[in-house]
């Protein structure tokens, strides 16, 4: 998943949190194998996971999958549908123009962007969960799960913890934070809310219990050219990047969705964001715009401090709509 993760436990049994730490990393492992697009070589080649066989059929065949791949490929086309296309996991043929894990960067040619974006519609990826089967019906197509996998696999984890009688525990990996139960003070865990411009600063604190929080931003993976940051949030629509927000955290009892609607709030935008965020239940947001102005969903406000740290203004909390 080209990231750290880092998992907290507090139990009185050293050994049974030893276990449930060796457990839940097993999961994060399982998960980047099975959704990872690309070979894995060191220090040992193995056989591909799930991805990597659905692209490398694209256009010949269904590939037989695990439960796994089918539940994050039916949620992501879930979010896909209800947020316009903001979200797709379709994407790959773009990300591919981008290159974001070259040494060397460059912005691509549009010719090769409008033909990757021919390929890129979460509506021609099959997805048969009797057969337990994924089918990309065009050549070409790739999936990339960069904006689910982690949170998903955050998912799998914390159950993993619970199963083995773990109360107390904070994951956080690369961004995507889930707080099981309280911190062994017995208080929620804070969690802190990076500034978008400083990677030592925090915008604001975030009191979190049995819940989760995913964070999206333009300084995440980027590079810079001609004064212009190119980061690795494309709209999916125009292959671009997304530019009218710079960070989006959004708060909810699952990190799969977490995950997928930081991303989906980014290209969004912080109007079209807001209104669709205000939509879901139990579900809040924090989104940043480039003129540090602060929008915030009104259901955070009581867990929710601002440090007032770095220049950031918060324009309000917004209510749910009627």
């Amino acid at each position: 998943m080209n990231t750290l993760v880092r998992i907290q436990v507090a139990c009185e049994d050293e050994e049974k949190g030893r276990r449930a730490l060796r457990e839940a990393f097993a999961v994060f492992k399982r998960i980047d194998h099975l959704t990872s697009r690309f070979p894995e070589g060191e220090p040992a080649p193995s056989a591909p996971g799930d991805v990597l066989r659905i692209n490398d059929k694209a256009g010949l065949g269904s590939v037989q999958v695990s439960d796994d791949t089918i539940e994050i490929l039916q949620r992501s086309n879930y979010y896909a549908g209800l947020s316009g296309g903001a979200f797709d996991v379709s994407l790959g043929p773009v990300m591919d123009c981008w290159d974001f894990g070259q040494d060397k960067q460059y912005v691509p040619a549009s010719e090769k962007i409008g033909k990757a974006l021919k390929l890129v519609d979460y509506r021609n990826i099959e997805i048969d969960p009797g057969q337990k089967t994924v089918f990309l019906t065009e050549p070409g197509m790739s999936l990339d799960l960069g904006g689910v996998a982690k949170g998903y696999a955050t998912d799998k984890a914390v159950k993993t913890l619970r199963e083995l009688g773990i109360k107390h525990a904070l994951i956080n990996a690369g961004g995507n934070v889930y707080a099981l139960g309280t911190g062994p003070d017995g208080a929620p865990w804070r969690v802190g809310v990076q500034d978008p411009r400083n990677s030592e600063g925090i915008v604001a604190v975030l009191a979190l219990k049995d819940s989760a929080a995913a964070t999206s931003g333009d300084y995440q993976r980027y590079f810079e050219q001609g004064c212009i940051r190119y980061h690795h949030i494309i709209v999916p629509s125009t292959g671009q990047q997304a530019r009218d927000l710079i960070q989006t955290t959004v708060i909810a009892e699952s990190a799969t969705d977490a995950d997928i609607l930081s991303t989906a709030l980014f290209v969004l935008g912080p109007r079209h964001g807001m209104s669709f965020v205000q939509s879901l239940p139990d579900t809040g947001a924090v989104l940043i715009g480039p003129d540090k102005l602060v929008s915030v969903t009104a259901n955070l406000n009581n867990q929710l401090t601002f440090t007032g740290e770095g220049g950031y203004q918060v324009a309000g909390y917004a209510s749910k709509e009627r």
